[in-house]
């Protein structure tokens, strides 16, 4: 990559505390000195022989190995979302290229309702969704439109956070925000023509399509 992004930053884009461009660096610059930097893909790994090979066809030898190799985003699990973001008030704060568009979202909306969703796990930063909903929900108070917006947080996972540690404190702004939590609610559809939103819901044992 070309590009460094610093990613958790990306939610206060969508807040409106950063810019874009703050958040984003040649990847050069981060490359620390002494570091000979291949850009070239791993395309296999062969423990036996302390090795992993790469796309161009050479091998490298090592003593230590860390391996990164991240999260793909799978927009496409979600039908219709990768033609809807980005226009019609779909955005997510997962791409550089939305995060600013949330915060004109949120800028602009006075009244109606709005949809916050996470997705089952694995995830980039399962407190991120969370993070964009409480920012602009002080936002919202903050402009003194909070009492006209309908809030609703669809969470596929059957809690608040992972981390029971700090599910009180959640709960706090939950309440505060006056946020419809709904959990075990997977986004499974967008129609962003029609501005319609479908959840698969779990009640009672049974799934059902909201």
């Amino acid at each position: 990559a070309h590009d460094h992004y610093y990613q958790p930053g990306w939610t206060l884009v969508g807040a409106g505390v950063f810019k874009p461009e703050e958040t984003r660096r040649a990847e050069a610059d981060v490359i620390p000195d002494g570091v000979t930097w291949l850009q070239v893909a791993a395309s296999g790994f062969d423990p036996d022989r302390s090795a992993v090979e790469l796309a161009d066809g050479r091998t490298l030898t090592y003593r230590v190995l860390v391996a990164a190799p991240g999260l793909r985003l799978a927009w496409e699990k979600i039908a219709g979302l990768e033609e809807a973001l980005g226009r019609g008030g779909v955005t997510s704060n997962y791409r550089y290229d939305l995060a600013p568009y949330t915060h004109r979202l949120v800028k602009e909306m006075k009244a109606g309702r709005a949809l916050f969703s996470q997705p089952p796990m694995p995830i980039k930063c399962a407190g991120a969704p969370q993070k964009a909903m409480y920012l602009s929900c002080d936002l919202w108070r903050d402009a003194g439109v909070l009492p006209n917006i309908d809030v609703e947080f669809h969470n596929a996972g059957g809690v608040l956070f992972g981390v029971a540690t700090y599910v009180p404190a959640l709960m706090e702004y939950i309440e505060a925000y006056g946020i419809d939590l709904r959990l075990e609610s997977n986004l499974v559809a967008v129609d962003g023509a029609r501005r319609v939103a479908t959840f698969a819901q779990k009640k009672d044992g049974a799934t059902a399509t909201v």
